[in-house]
C-alpha cells in the first residue's frame, strides 16, 4: 500500500493514493490527504479500496446535480429543521424537474438561466426565487469547495441575469381598522391579537410568552422562549436582538389578567389532563397551540370581521406604523420591535414618517432665520 508523508506547519502528516480504473478503462487516482500516522493512512486506504471494489466510490464525473443535491442537503447540519424542510421542498418542486437530470460537471450558465425563467413562469414572488436561486448558488460553491467542478457558473452570469428581490409592500391597519377589529373580536385567544397590535410582538414570541416572563405589577414582559417550527419550544427569541423587554400599557395588563382567569378555569376543568407548560397563549389542555393550522386560524378570525384582510404579521406593521406616526423615535420602536439595528427599522418603515423630512427644513429654517 503506498502511504505519502508531507509537511504541514511543521509536522509531518500522511496521505494515500491508487490508482484504479473505471468501468471505461480509464485511469484515476483516489487519494486522501490529512493523517497524523500511517496506521491511520494504512487503514483508511484499506477501506477506500473495499469501497471502490464493491462500487461505493461515486465517480464525481457521473454525478446528476440532483445526485449531488440529495447527498449536499443531508449532509448539511448548520441549519434548522424548518429550513431544511423548506430546501428539500425547493429542491424536488422546483429545480430537480428543471435542472436535476443534468450532470454537475456539465452544469452551465444556461441551465440556471433556464431555471431561473422557471420559477418566474410560476409568478413565484421575487423572494422565492432569490432565495432558491442563493440555495443553487450555496450548493455549487460547495462543490468547487470539494473539487467536484473546477468553477461555479453561477460566478460566470451577468448581473442583470440574476434574480433580485423587490422590495415588498408592507402593509398596516388605521386607528380606526384596529379599533374596528379589536371592537368586533370576542374569542379565547384574543390576548394573541392584542399583545400583535399593541407590543408588535412576532407570532412565535406571541405563542411561546410564559407567565413567568410576565410582570403585570410594572408593566413588563420579558421575551424569552419561542414556540418554533412544528410546535418546538426554543430558548431566545428569532435574533439575539429580539431577547428584549416589552414595556405595556395598562389596557394590555388588563387584557392579561382577564385572559390569565380564563386559563386558570380551564386548568381547574381539565384537573389532571392538563399539561402546563406555563403558556399564555395555549389549548384548552394547556398544550401550544397548533402552529401549522395557525395560518387558516387567521383566516377564521378576519372572515368574523369586517376589516380589509392583512397578514398576520402586518399587526407588527401596524404597531410599528402607529407609533412613528405619533412621533415616537425610531430608535424606540427599534427597540420594542427587536430590529438588530435601526437601519432596518428605517428601511421597513421610513415611508410611514412622510412629515419627518418637512419638520427638518422648517427647523433649520427657524434656526438660521
Amino acid at each position: 500500500m503506498a502511504i505519502y508523508e508531507y509537511s504541514k506547519r511543521g509536522k509531518i502528516h500522511y496521505f494515500y493514493s491508487f490508482e484504479v480504473k473505471d468501468f471505461h478503462g480509464k485511469r484515476k487516482t483516489i487519494k486522501q490527504k490529512g493523517f497524523t500516522g500511517k496506521r491511520e493512512a494504512r487503514a483508511a486506504e484499506a477501506e477506500a479500496r473495499v469501497e471502490w471494489e464493491k462500487g461505493l466510490f461515486v465517480d464525481p464525473s457521473t454525478i446528476t446535480y440532483a445526485e449531488y443535491l440529495k447527498s449536499w442537503i443531508t449532509n448539511k447540519h448548520n441549519i434548522s429543521p424548518q429550513t431544511r424542510e423548506t430546501n428539500e421542498g425547493q429542491i424536488k418542486n422546483h429545480i430537480n424537474p428543471v435542472i436535476g437530470n443534468v450532470l454537475l460537471q456539465k452544469l452551465t450558465t444556461q441551465h440556471i438561466e433556464i431555471l431561473i425563467t422557471s420559477l418566474k413562469n410560476k409568478s413565484l414572488s421575487s423572494g422565492t426565487v432569490k432565495k432558491i436561486f442563493n440555495l443553487v448558488n450555496t450548493s455549487l460553491k460547495s462543490a468547487v469547495k470539494k473539487e467536484l467542478i473546477v468553477k461555479n457558473p453561477i460566478d460566470l452570469m451577468d448581473v442583470g441575469s440574476k434574480p433580485a428581490v423587490k422590495k415588498g409592500r408592507v402593509d398596516f391597519w388605521t386607528v380606526d381598522e384596529v379599533k374596528d377589529f379589536l371592537d368586533g373580536l370576542e374569542h379565547r385567544h384574543r390576548i394573541i391579537f392584542v399583545l400583535a397590535i399593541y407590543t408588535g410582538m412576532r407570532r412565535g414570541e406571541i405563542l411561546g410568552l410564559r407567565w413567568r416572563d410576565i410582570d403585570l405589577e410594572n408593566g413588563q414582559i420579558r421575551i424569552s422562549q419561542i414556540l418554533a417550527f412544528k410546535g418546538e419550544i426554543k430558548d431566545g427569541a428569532k435574533t439575539v436582538s429580539g431577547n428584549r423587554s416589552i414595556s405595556i400599557p395598562p389596557i394590555v395588563v388588563s387584557e392579561l389578567r382577564k385572559h390569565r382567569s380564563t386559563i386558570i378555569k380551564e386548568k381547574w376543568d381539565a384537573q389532571e389532563k392538563y399539561k402546563d407548560h406555563d403558556l399564555v397563549v395555549c389549548r384548552k389542555n394547556g398544550l401550544p397551540v397548533s402552529w401549522s393550522n395557525f395560518h387558516k386560524f387567521w383566516l377564521r378570525i378576519l372572515s368574523k370581521s369586517n376589516v380589509r384582510p392583512i397578514r398576520f404579521h402586518d399587526l407588527r406593521h401596524t404597531c410599528a406604523s402607529l407609533l412613528l406616526s405619533g412621533g415616537i423615535h425610531p430608535k424606540i420602536v427599534q427597540e420594542l420591535l427587536g430590529h438588530s439595528s435601526i437601519k432596518i427599522t428605517l428601511d421597513t418603515y421610513s415611508h410611514m414618517m412622510p412629515n419627518i423630512q418637512a419638520d427638518a427644513v422648517k427647523t433649520l429654517e427657524k434656526m438660521l432665520n
